[in-house]
């Protein structure tokens, strides 16, 4: 009889870690490519080295149980057109809004995370901030989009548009 109970335990074991195990994996979401990990979150230094590569850098403010930003992690960033734009085009780090990792922000003054974004102003999560290739920010989004409107404001930073003063929205109606 201990055999049978051990069985079903296994089974019944089984049977509840595949859902969790699935459900984990589709939280958190493939990495993608276009996403890096800096070693001492120097953004200046980022900056540079994605010039060098002839990209532009994208830091995205999160936090943990963010649905928006985990669903940016799921179902956008995996995109295979997703992740081949902003791979040629883009390196991305994440930054914790709550976060007290030291960092040197874009324009070289050394605090923390949560440091960082409050004196960008991120309030709410995920929020996107993409620098060219000097250093100036050229856009600012807040909030989840979808793989098409994701793609969207890439393009809209990597082809310039935003020097235009074409307003995103815009950009988004006519293209």
């Amino acid at each position: 009889m201990p055999k049978a109970i051990a069985n079903i335990f296994k089974v019944t074991t089984a049977l509840y870690a595949v859902p969790v195990l699935v459900a984990l994996f589709w939280a958190t979401g493939v990495r993608a490519d276009f996403m890096a990990e800096s070693v001492d979150n120097n953004f200046p230094d980022e900056i540079t080295a994605a010039a060098e590569e002839g990209k532009q850098l994208v830091i995205m403010f999160e936090q943990s149980g963010c649905p928006y930003c985990a669903q940016m992690h799921a179902r956008v960033f995996p995109d295979p057109k997703v992740n081949k734009f902003y791979s040629d085009r883009f390196v991305m780090i994440q930054s914790n809004i709550r976060g007290d990792l030291p960092v040197v922000s874009p324009d070289g003054k050394k605090m923390t995370e949560k440091k960082l974004a409050h004196s960008l102003r991120v309030r709410a999560t995920p929020v996107f901030i993409f620098y060219d290739k000097t250093g100036q920010q050229a856009l600012k989004v807040t909030g989840f989009m979808d793989a098409e409107h994701f793609n969207k404001a890439g393009r809209y930073v990597a082809d310039g548009v935003y020097k235009t003063k074409t307003s995103l929205y815009r950009y988004m109606l006519i293209n």
